[in-house]
């Protein structure tokens, strides 16, 4: 059977407002999936994506809260704008634009995040897996650092 696609998970710590689903989130989220809650998802320095993709994710899923129901007021706007450029970057340096996916989330939805990851996943399937951008540190013979 393939290995699934690696997924990178920055969910905003009060996007998920059902207790049912922040619990599947936090309890029952595949393996192949790497959470990573924010206070919001203003907070994601880009150079964490960039860590995720070089670290091998096939993916990168940030998940906030709608416009009119952030948190913080405006720092989902400020999030989307910053990481769309950011995005622009990475595919110019060959990661796929459709490898980064970014997600409202009305707290009023139920099971919305399982029904995103699931169409994400199969999205990055059939994409097949990113490796161009990993970054791997060599071992030289003796255990040192090449």
């Amino acid at each position: 059977m393939p290995e699934k696609p690696k997924i990178a998970l920055f969910q905003c710590r009060w996007c998920l407002y059902a207790p049912a689903d922040q619990e599947w989130v936090d309890t029952q989220l595949p393996e192949n999936i790497h959470l990573t809650k924010t206070p919001c998802t203003g907070r994601i320095n880009p150079l964490y994506v960039l860590n995720a993709v070089q670290g091998g994710a096939d993916g990168v899923m940030i998940s906030g809260c709608l416009p009119e129901q952030c948190h913080f007021k405006t720092g989902n706007m400020a999030a989307r704008r910053q990481l769309e450029e950011f995005n622009d970057f990475l595919d110019y340096i060959g990661y796929d634009k459709q490898r980064v996916r970014f997600v409202w989330l009305d707290l009023q939805d139920r099971g919305i995040i399982q029904k995103q990851l699931a169409a994400f996943e199969q999205e990055l399937d059939d994409l097949g897996p990113a490796s161009n951008l990993v970054t791997r540190v060599k071992v030289a013979e003796g255990g040192q650092n090449a």
